[in-house]
């Protein structure tokens, strides 16, 4: 009764069992690789020009930069008098710079000591006057 139609049904096992004992395909054994890549090796010299033209224009620095370089080229380089009285101007306000700072800091310390001088005055008033009341 039951156990006939059984016996015609597949079971899940049956068909997983199938598919593995199934010849593979080629497709399924080769590799996948990613899309090929083509590169243009020119051997004339006009190929080659041309190239150099496209990569110089890649390359020029910008507008600003070379504005500055040309007015570099333009002006005169330095005499040896000119180098010399440039550094004899820039060490002269390395000294005012210098002595600014110093006479900031000397006022600082002198606002500083007067601070705690005239705390430490105080004081010595503040004793002298119990001195005077403990006398009398």
């Amino acid at each position: 009764m039951g156990c006939s139609s059984s016996k015609t049904t597949t079971t899940i096992d049956d068909t997983k069992a199938a598919a593995a004992t199934a010849p593979t395909t080629k497709k399924d054994n080769k590799m996948e690789y990613p899309a090929s890549e083509a590169f243009t090796i020119p051997l004339d010299d006009v190929a080659h020009e041309q190239a150099d033209q496209l990569n110089d224009t890649l390359r020029q620095p910008p507008k600003r930069l070379q504005q500055l370089m040309q007015q570099a080229a333009e002006t005169e380089p330095l005499t040896l008098e000119e180098l010399e009285d440039k550094q004899q101007r820039a060490e002269q306000r390395r000294q005012e710079l210098m002595q600014q700072k110093i006479e900031s800091i000397q006022k600082n310390t002198q606002m500083l000591m007067r601070g705690h001088g005239e705390q430490g005055d105080e004081e010595q008033e503040q004793e002298e006057e119990e001195q005077q009341t403990q006398k009398l």
